[in-house]
């Protein structure tokens, strides 16, 4: 089974990054733990323009240091490890995205990467990648909505943010979690599924995955 992992907020704590950028350029104080919107306000001021935003995000340093989500690193590699099939999937402009691939040559070289790239807007969500019998992890809920992934798991480590606001399906906060949740689906895909499929009645042809997550996040709290 492949797993398909977003870049920017599940990997990389790009809030965090940015408001920093923001807060060394223009002597502010920004706590980048207040960014609720998609131009980081308030952390970065309300009526900041998109051109200031688009500056940051084309910046040599954005991805610069360590700004990783604690436990990504360690826990994707343990995923491509045991699994091999793991793919990082990111959608920005060009130049963003060559900074990316420049973090994750540094970090995590031999994850595979899927890129869609833009000169200039981004016009696209991630439904051009095929995620079909997948495992998909993004903290964007938009992203997951137009997904065909099977198994569709929501990263907020840091709480409501506009961006995935509204979603009411499977919710992870940390990379330990998404990891034991990943290796029991496993484990039930390869050792029990078959027969548990077989084994139940469903009124429709084909029997809802939602039904078997709320039994997987059961046996991932034990």
């Amino acid at each position: 089974m492949k797993i398909f992992i977003d870049i920017d907020g599940v990997l990389w704590n790009t809030a965090k990054s940015i408001v920093h950028l923001y807060n060394q350029k223009y002597s502010h104080n920004g706590d980048w733990k207040d960014a609720k919107e998609w131009n980081f306000s308030p952390a970065i001021p309300y009526g900041t323009s998109e051109e200031v935003i688009d500056e940051l995000f084309a910046s040599n340093e954005i991805y610069d240091g360590d700004h990783t989500i604690e436990g990504a690193v360690e826990y994707i590699k343990k995923l491509h490890e045991e699994y091999k099939e793991v793919y990082f999937c990111t959608v920005g402009k060009n130049i963003n995205n060559s900074q990316k691939l420049k973090m994750l040559k540094r970090l995590i070289p031999d994850v595979k990467v899927i890129t869609i790239s833009f000169p200039n807007e981004v016009y696209s969500d991630k439904s051009l990648i095929n995620m079909e019998n997948s495992i998909f992890i993004d903290d964007h809920s938009k992203n997951l909505e137009s997904s065909n992934a099977k198994y569709k798991i929501l990263f907020e480590p840091y709480g409501l943010k506009n961006w995935n606001i509204g979603y009411e399906e499977l919710k992870i906060k940390s990379w330990k979690e998404v990891y034991e949740f990943i290796r029991t689906i496993h484990i039930i895909e390869e050792k029990v599924l078959g027969e548990y499929l077989n084994s139940i009645k469903c009124e429709e042809s084909q029997c809802d995955a939602k039904d078997i997550l709320s039994q997987l996040l059961e046996i991932c709290k034990h």
